[in-house]
């Protein structure tokens, strides 16, 4: 496909006008993390809000401070592969371009810290810093792919303390507070050159409940709230003179992430085996509409508006541990995840679905107070259908219409962690 010089410039305008929504899509799409205890990979999280056996663990609910007894510091990280493939048509105004076989696929790792400190006989204080939403997609810059998207890139840092009070044997209850980093970069040099760098705070809180039934059996539940990242940063491009001129404006958005509930159960059928589940709950349904304000194009500084239509999720999940004897413990697990992205808003910086994991680990314990944990998770990913024709909200968008991308993205995702717990 030639493309004309209008058109050449029309598709400038599109890249810079959306460059922005690229990042923000990531920093507010279903690149949700569970991976913020590591050594959860190994039975998929399963258990998260209920098993509360190390610092780490109070992300998913601070309630389960209470059952710790030393002061205990737990770090670790997760490794997430993602291997994407698009296949299919890109269009602006209507001129569809082949796209064959392009490669999207990035590394990334997840990082984690938790501190724990029991005090006063029934009272608990821990802190966490986790990264509860990140990842990346990372497509050539090239012909014609270029037109959908190039690189995408989120970094989240979730500052959390918290409290928690063992009301009896029976009931713990625990609150925490959130303040939430986000960083999102975009960089492009398709016709236009441009470079976009968005980043703001903002906070909210978290809090949950845990009810021991029997010594063998608990059950969890927590919620953590949404949270609205007013993000602000430079937005820079350049016009189509010879030589061309400089454009930088001071781009900003509001990305909002979703409230998540969760509920837990874990049972000890006996010494050795152990059976846990949980439901992870997300409200992805605010996420309705993105806009973004004053950013920088080929003509000067632009309005954009994105339709998202996001859907409220659920992530199950159920796992087990078996004891070989006090020092080793193999984990498994098996869930499921709901996408919340529709046909007709889908497109390749997020080429999402819903999809089965399957995942294994072990813990090691050489001696009380020391546990080293470790675990593989792979998700089986079907085919994503790409297809963001309803996408723009032409009555906000004061740029251009961002390009059209039709077909098929294949993919597979491996997470890979590790999990260092010791008493202090």
């Amino acid at each position: 496909m030639k493309l004309s010089k209008n058109l050449k410039h029309y598709i400038a305008s599109v890249i810079a006008a959306s460059a922005v929504i690229f990042s923000a899509n990531s920093f507010a799409g279903a690149f949700q993390l569970w991976e913020q205890d590591a050594g959860g990979v190994g039975d998929y999280h399963a258990g998260g809000a209920a098993e509360a056996n190390t610092a780490a663990t109070i992300f998913y609910n601070p309630a389960g401070a209470t059952r710790l007894k030393h002061p205990q510091v737990s770090t670790g990280a997760a490794l997430i592969g993602l291997d994407v493939n698009f296949s299919g048509t890109a269009s602006v105004m209507g001129v569809p371009a082949q796209v064959n076989n392009q490669s999207g696929d990035t590394t990334n790792i997840v990082p984690n810290f938790a501190f724990a400190l029991p005090f006063a006989h029934r009272w608990a204080f821990a802190f966490s810093m986790t990264s509860p939403f990140g990842l990346s997609t990372e497509y050539e810059n090239q012909s014609y792919v270029n037109l959908l998207a190039t690189k995408t890139e989120l970094e989240t840092i979730n500052l959390n303390p918290s409290i928690a009070y063992e009301i009896n044997r029976y009931l713990s209850l625990g609150v925490g507070f959130d303040e939430l980093y986000g960083q999102a970069i975009y960089n492009s040099d398709v016709f236009a050159p441009l470079k976009s760098d968005l980043s703001g705070w903002n906070h909210g809180y978290n809090a949950g409940l845990l009810i021991q039934f029997t010594k063998a059996t608990r059950v969890g539940l927590s919620y953590r709230s949404a949270i609205t990242v007013t993000a602000k940063g430079p937005s820079e491009s350049q016009n189509y003179n010879v030589p061309p001129v400089p454009i930088d404006t001071t781009a900003s958005a509001n990305f909002p992430l979703p409230a998540t509930t969760i509920l837990s159960f874990y049972h000890d059928f006996n010494s050795r085996f152990t059976l846990m589940t949980s439901a992870f709950y997300t409200q992805w349904s605010s996420f309705k509409e993105l806009i973004i304000n004053n950013i920088a194009t080929p003509t000067g500084p632009g309005t954009v508006a994105l339709f998202e239509n996001y859907r409220n999720t659920l992530n199950l999940s159920i796992g087990g541990k078996y004891h070989f004897n006090r020092h080793i413990a193999l984990t498994a697990g098996f869930g499921h995840d709901q996408t919340p992205t529709r046909y007709n808003y889908r497109d390749i910086r997020l080429p999402d679905a819903d999809h089965y994991a399957a995942s294994i680990g072990l813990d090691i314990q050489p001696k009380p107070g020391f546990l080293w944990s470790m675990g593989w998770t792979h998700f089986f990913v079907p085919t994503a259908q790409i297809n963001n024709t309803l996408s723009n909200d032409t009555s906000k968008t004061t740029t251009t219409a961002p390009a059209i991308g039709i077909g098929t993205v294949d993919g597979t995702v491996n997470v890979f962690g590790i999990q260092f717990t010791c008493d202090i």
